[in-house]
């Protein structure tokens, strides 16, 4: 039964660290693949020492595996936390399936192994929320902050708005209504939003443009991220502009896969 017993652990310990170390090399960022670490440094070792004392038998040999198992859960923990503790201020890049940054508002937050981005262009998407007058603002702060050509996209998301649920039999009519009332508010909702923008881009003394556009909100922004371009939203608001009174988490449903960033101010 000692044999069994000290061969079972071995070979769940070294299991444990075979797994850990396809963690370390498969998983996509730098956080996963120390979680993966830690488990190997704790568990996977933790199990290879008791199969050796099981072994083995003798007293000090039980000694030693115990003291090695006590320090390696008093600093494994340790080490793992300040590492990436370190990772993250340095600015290691998340998983882009990364749903919810708890410490995006905790600890400051660098950019790892990147050289200074010239920003040429601040995108702002223009929607109406109650947190666009913010938004507007920190874009024009950041352009002038940046030397860059300010840009204000309205978007409209077209496709949403025409979507009216089923429609009963010679309803087609209303349906068809409806849709062209939905559209025609969010154009003049639109129209609001890029009067404010203009008024502000005007003041700021920058470069400036303003442009309204409908259809995929997604695929409109991902045709404005060029090289040099930051790309920004306001929260709470989608491209309804206010027809459905969506308050959404806007970087979160556009599911942001361009190279450059996204960012959101007026939060």
């Amino acid at each position: 039964m000692t044999a069994w017993l000290a061969s079972l652990l071995l070979i769940s310990g070294a299991l444990v660290c075979l797994l850990a170390s396809a963690g370390v090399l498969r998983l996509p960022d730098f956080f996963m693949r120390m979680h993966a670490a830690t488990k190997a440094g704790v568990v996977g070792s933790g199990l290879v020492l008791l199969g050796v004392a099981v072994a083995e038998g003798s007293l000090s040999t039980w000694i030693k595996v115990a003291l090695a198992i006590v320090f390696l859960l008093l600093t494994t923990p340790v080490a793992g936390h300040l590492l990436g503790r370190a990772a993250y201020v340095g600015g290691a890049p998340l998983w882009r399936g990364t749903a919810q940054d708890s410490l995006a508002e905790v600890l400051p937050r660098g950019r790892f192994g990147a050289a200074p981005r010239t920003v040429g262009r601040v995108v702002l998407a223009l929607t109406d929320g109650p947190c666009m007058a913010r938004a507007i603002e920190e874009a024009v702060d950041l352009a002038r902050q940046h030397g860059a050509e300010l840009c204000g996209v309205a978007i409209i998301d077209a496709p949403r708005l025409a979507r009216v649920g089923p429609v009963p039999i010679g309803g087609l009519t209303y349906a068809q209504r409806m849709r062209e009332r939905r559209l025609a508010q969010a154009r003049q909702s639109a129209a609001d939003v890029i009067q404010r923008f203009e008024q502000a881009a005007a003041r700021s003394g920058l470069g400036w443009s303003v442009r309204l556009e409908e259809g995929h909100p997604r695929r409109l922004l991902h045709a404005l991220a060029g090289a040099h371009t930051v790309v920004a939203v306001a929260p709470q608001a989608w491209f309804d502009q206010g027809v459905l009174d969506q308050r959404v988490d806007v970087a979160r449903r556009l599911r942001w896969r361009a190279e450059v960033p996204l960012r959101v101010l007026g939060a």
